[in-house]
């Protein structure tokens, strides 16, 4: 499933996968923001066998006030499936009250800023984490990891959206990255990719990982990477 050596056990934070899905052009959604279907069936497998593997899934706020995600592993994709524990990145406590990430089906995690304790009533059936915000005004992410890791969580799967991937990259805190080219292309210059929040200011600030495998899905490509330290 991944390259995660035994090794990693002994480190300080889970092994950190990021998945995700885009046009040709690099698009993860319509110009107005809107998702768009972009992984095939064969894809959808995929991803579905990688959750059931991990021990946690993370996204943003953005991507459940966008796409209101279930988070959740299929049966029809998976004998046997197990939810992974749903991490939400909620600096201010948005999460909508009905949001499928709080159905109950599986155990749910509300990181939230500390500033923010009083939105914490507005959750139920929830375990809410008060962290630290970095200078950019999102969560801190190496101590948040590290309460993770603290919790049991060996394998961590991130999601989305644009900026928590852009955010985990920019910090050193990937260990691979799977990407879904599909055989769709968006276009326009305003238009969501992969990798958003603040960008390489210089050319020593642009990111480099390591292809070590791809393979064909449907009509689309995996690309897997590995990250370099």
């Amino acid at each position: 499933m991944t390259r995660s050596s035994k090794m990693h056990k002994q480190s300080s934070r889970p092994y950190v996968i990021i998945n995700c899905a885009m046009s040709i052009d690099g698009k993860i959604a319509l110009p107005s923001k809107k998702p768009i279907k972009l992984s095939s069936l064969e894809d959808f497998k995929r991803v579905h066998q990688l959750r059931n593997y991990c021990d946690a899934v993370l996204v943003g706020i953005g991507a459940v006030l966008m796409d209101d995600p279930k988070l959740t592993v299929k049966s029809e994709f998976v004998i046997k499936p197990h939810n992974p524990i749903r991490i939400i990145l909620d600096t201010r406590g948005r999460t909508p009250k009905y949001a499928q990430v709080l159905d109950g089906k599986a155990p749910t995690i509300i990181v939230m800023g500390e500033r923010y304790k009083e939105q914490t009533s507005k959750f139920t059936n929830v375990e809410v984490i008060h962290h630290s915000i970095d200078t950019s005004g999102n969560i801190e992410l190496s101590g948040l990891l590290t309460i993770f890791k603290e919790k049991g969580i060996e394998n961590l799967l991130v999601e989305g959206g644009s900026t928590v991937i852009y955010n985990f990259l920019k910090d050193h805190l990937v260990d691979e990255l799977f990407v879904y080219i599909s055989n769709k292309i968006v276009g326009g210059m305003n238009t969501p990719t992969l990798a958003s929040g603040e960008g390489a200011k210089t050319i020593n600030d642009v990111m480099e990982l390591t292809l070590y495998e791809y393979e064909r899905l449907g009509d689309g490509l995996v690309l897997k990477y590995l990250a370099n330290k």
